[in-house]
């Protein structure tokens, strides 16, 4: 497995590197779950990828609010770590760990019981409730695996291993993998399932992988061990990182309720627009994933060296993710508009999507490097505690400017799909800006995410 790293030490693009490269390797594994079971949805027709596509934004909107106290715990983990107080970064790994499993089993819970009427309420097709419904309360079920499995790689993010969360993300694919056509078309004797194959399929494969990590963790075999007392709910522990992870959790699960809406939307123009949205949103997913990748590795090195107060360095690190996260996202972006085409027909044939899909390609790609300038000023805002920056961040792109930009372009305009996509565009200009604001007055600098010893 993994070891931990001293970030507040060396070259820092190289630590960037070096931790960076299995956080993208992991995430793009994790978008490899939505990517398989589109493809093999995508044998079946435009209804069976739109159940996944209609179902994800409403399942990311209950996962965001608990990914934000999972990067609390990150925040935690890494000050403490570097400050050299090893006592407390268990204390913080067992906290994080006690407030996911409950959000988690209610969360779970709560979904289950609604997708029926939010299926309904998304304006899903007659033919299409049913499919939506049975895939996302399956996915439901699995919250708690989704969830643990994100606690853990946020602890372990934190305290400088990234290598091990990534090897298990991987097994958990494959596994996938291999389930997805099994359980999907019914081959070596198993019924066919279809879309509910695919639900299931990530259900199985999270499950086993998730349940491994917690072992990991509770024998120490990571080098971070959760004891028996650590896992006690503590209010003097559990307040702090509720304090900063509330912030975080409401930014992005405000940002995924506006894409629950904006899905909404996007359902009102077709089917056809609706698969394009889906196709093209999971391609585009997967080239943000470099930059996400930098930023949470950026966010860890901020975290430890705050945490050492070395605020230089923690100034270096920003500006250096902001130069190496631009300059990837260019190469991708260029790389996504020569063969968007092709990309698209790797999952579906159909030329009304393939149309509407190459459009929003080449749109958004333009667009895509002002999206990593948010996300490295995001790592010094989460990676010191100032949470409450990014909470504005993201509401403010998601509400104030893309939902407003998609009716005032897409519908006043008669812009049509291309006003959505020239809409997620746009808003990712201002948001980048609105994040420059942020850092210009310099309070990021004050770390936030560490206990106070009593």
């Amino acid at each position: 497995m993994g070891k931990a790293h001293d970030l507040t030490e060396g070259s820092i693009i190289s630590t960037i590197f070096k931790l960076s490269w299995p956080l993208i390797a992991a995430n793009l594994l994790q978008s490899l779950y939505n990517i398989v079971d589109t493809f093999w949805l995508g044998k079946l027709g435009p209804l069976a990828i739109n159940a996944p596509t209609i179902s994800w934004p409403v399942i990311f909107l209950v996962i965001s609010f608990a990914g934000g106290f999972g990067m609390a715990g990150t925040s935690f983990v890494a000050q403490h770590h570097g400050a050299g107080e090893e006592d407390m970064v268990g204390e913080a790994a067992g906290q994080t760990l006690f407030i996911m499993v409950v959000l988690s089993v209610g969360l779970g819970i709560l979904g289950f019981l609604l997708t029926d009427s939010i299926v309904h309420w998304m304006g899903a097709s007659k033919q299409l409730i049913p499919l939506a419904s049975i895939f996302m309360k399956t996915i439901f079920i699995s919250i708690p695996f989704t969830f643990g499995f994100m606690v853990y790689s946020s602890i372990l993010r934190g305290y400088g291993d990234t290598v091990t969360p990534m090897k298990l993300s991987l097994y958990s694919v494959m596994a996938n993998m291999a389930l997805d056509p099994i359980l999907i078309f019914g081959f070596l004797g198993f019924p066919k399932l279809g879309v509910f194959g695919a639900a299931l399929a990530t259900f199985i494969a999270r499950g086993i992988f998730t349940i491994y990590a917690f072992y990991l963790l509770l024998s120490g075999k990571n080098g971070l061990k959760i004891s028996r007392k650590n896992l006690i709910p503590k209010w003097k522990r559990l307040f702090p990182i509720i304090k900063i992870g509330l912030p975080l959790g409401s930014s992005q699960s405000g940002q995924a309720l506006g894409f629950v809406v904006m899905t909404a939307i996007i359902t009102s123009f077709g089917n056809y627009t609706l698969a394009a949205f889906g196709i093209g949103n999971r391609i585009i997913s997967l080239a943000t994933m470099f930059s996400m990748g930098i930023t949470a590795a950026s966010a860890a090195i901020v975290g430890q060296n705050l945490g050492a107060h070395k605020i230089d360095r923690a100034e270096k690190t920003l500006k250096e993710t902001l130069l190496l996260n631009t300059l990837t996202m260019i190469g991708i972006s260029s790389v996504m508009i020569i063969f968007r085409d092709p990309l698209m027909r790797i999952f579906i044939t159909n030329p009304n999507v393939v149309k509407q899909g190459t459009h929003l390609m080449i749109i958004i790609a333009f667009f895509m490097p002002f999206f990593s300038i948010m996300q490295s000023f995001m790592a010094a805002f989460n990676g010191s505690g100032h949470t409450m920056a990014s909470m504005w961040l993201m509401i403010s792109r998601l509400w104030f400017m893309r939902i407003p930009l998609i009716f005032l372009l897409g519908w006043t305009f008669k812009l049509g799909s291309d006003g959505i996509w020239w809409a997620m565009g746009l808003s990712n200009v201002g948001a980048a800006l609105m994040a420059f604001l942020l850092y210009l007055p310099g309070k990021w600098k004050v770390p936030k995410a560490m206990f106070k010893r009593t």
